[in-house]
């Protein structure tokens, strides 16, 4: 019996059959080369960027395919037509990953080195809530209230002290915020931890006050004298002046203010904030104190019996910039705890309140968590673009967002010269007018105020102008005369480097010019906010070169400032004769010359001295 049956094919019908077995296979192969084809030409019209990569692969594949076919040997024709499909599925996979692989470049993947046709998403920034969402004050002053819807919100004293300094309404920041803060007196009161307060509103709109009447408000009614405030401000021009407001209000009530800034020595400032009893201990003399951060670190290092530990109001007003000072602040005041029930119990001492008062309020998160802010609340001025009263607020807050703030009253202007000519463009500016109004100039540094002042004072000297300078290169009693006079009107043009930018009130400035274009936008809200303060009007211009147009434009715009075309001045060279401006650069030249040699005398006539006593 047979197990296995072997056809043998040497039979006609065995030849037929694999004739035919061996058409079809080409037939099918032939097929498969027409698809294959077709695909090809599809694909070299649908995408260009790889109709290199998929002509090789589909070539390589191809001649594979044909060297395959044409090295046949006697295999069986099941084996042959297993291995054509094989291959043709083979290609036919390659194909459809390079179409997936598209489709995944051209969806949600970015292939690096292939270019993007796609048009990328802008990334929106995400504020903190309290940043998001602030408390709109209204950036017009003539919307304030009048001194009487203040009766039961305000001490009488303050009222009346108010109405003699001619105040007869207050402006919106100073309503908002002494609401704000009779309201967290109530919370105080309550055990509540006061919720810390960022304020930004334009230049001149009325900050100083809208902290020191709340605050002397709530002080006077203290037992026992300790330092309950600390006002901290960047320069010693600011913390006279915020020092004198205070002194003003605080005049008819047991208040006391120290001042700490450098204005006299420090023993002085050291016997200011404190004395020593019989007992040999340390008592202040002060419940209010306003500093410069350098000066309030030493005497917290330095001075015995000066304490921050009783602190209830932490104001930081246009000091944001730098917060190393605020390490030497103790706790709970620096940065407060987190609130919980145990906590609030266990603090003896409740976290004092940070207000913080800025014209250029940071938006940065980061920045401002340095700060250690309690669960802070934004008041801030929205500059109106559209004068209809109807004015969609919702919509004026998202786009104030990052927008820095200046007085509707303030009129901005730039003009554009020739460097050699920018002290001629500035004479002319100033006496543009028949009346010379009190005009504040700044520099980027004192040496260029110095050489600028001397010039200027050379060119207006025929017109009987007074031209002075203020920078850090003077001693603090010498800028606090020139600063004097110049608000007497004893000076009627002052040159001065950025000491006097930031802060300072000086009433009756109608011209502000930026001889030096600022390095940062902050430095030029801060310089033209000297003008246009209180609700009066104002000119703010800048003196650009060509090369400065364009970084001045994009200032401006990333801060979503409007602004004005930049002015060209003609007719500068024919004005230069006409006041002799050659001349007096070789006046000028000659008075440094001397002023370097007297400097160089001085310089040696105290080495001598030096080395006589040694």
């Amino acid at each position: 019996m047979e197990l296995f049956i072997v056809n043998r094919c040497d039979g006609d019908d065995n030849v037929e059959d694999d004739k035919k077995t061996k058409d079809q296979s080409q037939d099918h192969l032939s097929e498969l080369f027409k698809k294959i084809e077709e695909r090809k030409k599809l694909k070299e019209k649908t995408s260009k960027k790889f109709k290199t990569n998929e002509t090789s692969i589909v070539d390589k594949n191809l001649k594979n395919l044909s060297l395959k076919n044409n090295t046949i040997n006697d295999d069986n024709d099941d084996t042959k037509k297993i291995k054509l499909e094989n291959d043709a599925s083979d290609i036919k996979l390659t194909l459809e990953n390079n179409d997936d692989d598209k489709k995944i470049k051209n969806d949600d993947f970015m292939v690096l080195g292939v270019a993007q046709n796609k048009k990328r998403q802008i990334v929106k920034r995400v504020l903190p809530k309290w940043l998001a969402n602030p408390e709109i004050i209204s950036a017009n002053l003539s919307t304030g209230l009048s001194l009487d819807n203040f009766d039961d919100k305000l001490d009488i004293k303050l009222i009346n002290t108010l109405k003699l300094n001619g105040v007869e309404k207050l402006f919106p920041v100073q309503e908002s915020l002494i609401n704000w803060m009779n309201k967290c007196k109530n919370d105080r009161k309550m055990g509540y931890w006061p919720r810390d307060t960022c304020v930004s509103a334009p230049t001149g709109s009325g900050k100083t006050l809208a902290y020191v009447l709340p605050i002397i408000d709530q002080l006077q009614q203290r037992f026992v004298r300790e330092v309950r405030c600390l006002v901290v401000l960047p320069v010693k021009e600011l913390a006279l002046q915020v020092f004198k407001v205070m002194q003003t209000y605080a005049g008819p009530t047991d208040l006391r203010v120290g001042l700490v800034s450098g204005t006299v020595s420090f023993e002085t400032e050291q016997m200011n904030l404190v004395k020593k009893t019989q007992n040999g201990e340390y008592i202040s003399k002060v419940d209010i104190v306003i500093a410069t951060p350098g000066r309030l670190v030493d005497h917290i290092e330095k001075t015995k019996g000066f304490s921050l530990l009783n602190l209830e109001f932490l104001i930081i007003d246009e000091a944001d910039r730098t917060t190393e000072w605020l390490k030497y602040i103790p706790e709970p005041h620096r940065s407060p705890p987190l609130l919980n029930i145990k906590n609030i119990k266990s603090c003896k001492i409740p976290p004092a309140q940070k207000l913080l008062f800025s014209a250029t309020l940071s938006q940065d998160p980061e920045k401002l968590s340095r700060l250690g802010l309690f669960q802070p609340i934004l008041f801030t001025s929205v500059v109106i673009t559209d004068r209809d009263e109807d004015v969609d607020l919702d919509k004026e807050v998202g786009d104030f967002i990052g927008r820095y703030t200046s007085p509707q009253e303030l009129t901005e202007r730039a003009v554009e010269c020739q460097p050699e000519y920018k002290p001629v463009a500035l004479v002319k500016l100033i006496t543009s007018e028949d009346k010379i109004e009190k005009t504040l100039v700044f520099t980027n540094s004192g040496e260029s105020a110095h050489r600028l002042a001397i010039l200027v004072g050379l060119l207006l000297s025929q017109k009987n102008i007074i031209v002075d300078e203020l920078s850090a290169q003077l001693s603090p009693k010498q800028r606090t005369e020139v600063l004097d006079k110049f608000k007497n009107g004893q000076i009627q043009v002052l040159i001065s480097s950025d000491a006097l930018a930031r802060g300072v009130d000086i009433a009756g400035v109608k011209l502000v010019v930026s001889y030096d274009l600022p390095k940062h936008i902050k430095g030029y809200i801060h310089r033209v906010g000297r003008t246009g303060r209180a609700g009066l009007p104002g000119t703010a211009i800048s003196i650009l070169t060509s090369n400065q147009v364009s970084a001045y434009t994009r200032m401006l715009t990333s801060a979503h400032k409007a602004f004005s075309a930049v002015e060209q001045i003609q007719s500068l060279d024919t004005y230069a004769e006409s006041i002799d401006y050659q001349l007096h650069v070789e006046k000028l030249k000659d008075i440094i010359e001397n002023q370097a040699i007297k400097v160089a005398d001085k310089i040696k006539s105290a080495k001598r001295k030096h080395t006589a006593k040694n």
